[in-house]
């Protein structure tokens, strides 16, 4: 899929900060999606960050369902353990009940992992069996963050690549991403600027020795997906928010 050709609007202060940053989850005419909508199933490791960002895109539009699947407290969410669920919630199973989600020709389902390269030698083999299974089955798709969520978060407000060094890069981008705005990233807020972040980490984006480099995000691909069908609906409320 090529780079979309997608207006872009700059949070201002207006925008951003005090009474003026409206809950802009709270601007969608909420659409239930149709029997025709396409549908994007969406596994995370993440259990709160992740789960709370792509839910701002449910029931946005009527031709898209987007479902994020909430892990229990108790799941596996290793690489392989992920692959996993979204496996037993998808393809159906001789002998067993029928999945939790009813997958369709054109639906897809994303994949999202952080590399969390201290943790990656051990994260590595799994990782790779997880990107050759998406590669065998249409619709599949698996989306590597390096290190963490927080790169893709970051490109919503800034169209600069941020690096940072040493061990603990994780913890140094939570802290990060939460200290570029008062209140930090907000997921009632901020995921409205969704297409300057698949545009910004689109252009950052390297790939070194099979993985995104360090400090990229492969999320910008999930993004352009999610556009194709929402760009509209969320260029009109940015406009009317910069007004």
């Amino acid at each position: 899929m090529g780079a979309m050709a997608l207006s872009l609007f700059w949070p201002t202060s207006k925008t951003l900060t005090g009474t003026n940053m409206l809950l802009t989850n709270r601007l969608f005419e909420r659409e239930p999606p149709n029997r025709e909508a396409k549908s994007i199933y969406i596994f995370c490791e993440g259990v709160k960050r992740e789960l709370q960002y792509f839910r701002y895109f449910t029931e946005m539009d009527s031709r898209i369902n987007i479902e994020v699947h909430q892990l229990d407290p108790h799941d596996n969410n290793s690489p392989l353990g992920l692959l996993r669920i979204a496996r037993q919630c998808i393809i159906p199973q001789k002998g067993k009940p029928p999945p939790k989600y009813h997958y369709q020709q054109n639906d897809e389902v994303w994949i999202i992992l952080d590399l969390d390269l201290d943790k990656y030698a051990s994260r590595s083999p799994q990782i790779d069996e997880v990107k050759a299974f998406c590669t065998q089955q249409q619709g599949w798709h698996l989306a590597l963050s390096n290190p963490c969520f927080e790169v893709w978060l970051h490109y919503h407000l800034s169209e600069k690549r941020q690096e940072f060094e040493g061990d603990e890069r994780c913890s140094k981008w939570k802290e990060f991403v939460n200290s570029m705005i008062n209140g930090g990233f907000d997921s009632r807020k901020h995921p409205i600027y969704i297409a300057n972040a698949s545009t910004n980490a689109r252009t950052n984006f390297e790939v070194e020795k099979n993985i995104p480099r360090k400090d990229c995000t492969e999320i910008f691909r999930l993004g352009e997906s999610m556009l194709t069908i929402l760009g509209e609906k969320i260029t009109k409320v940015l406009k009317e928010l910069e007004t």
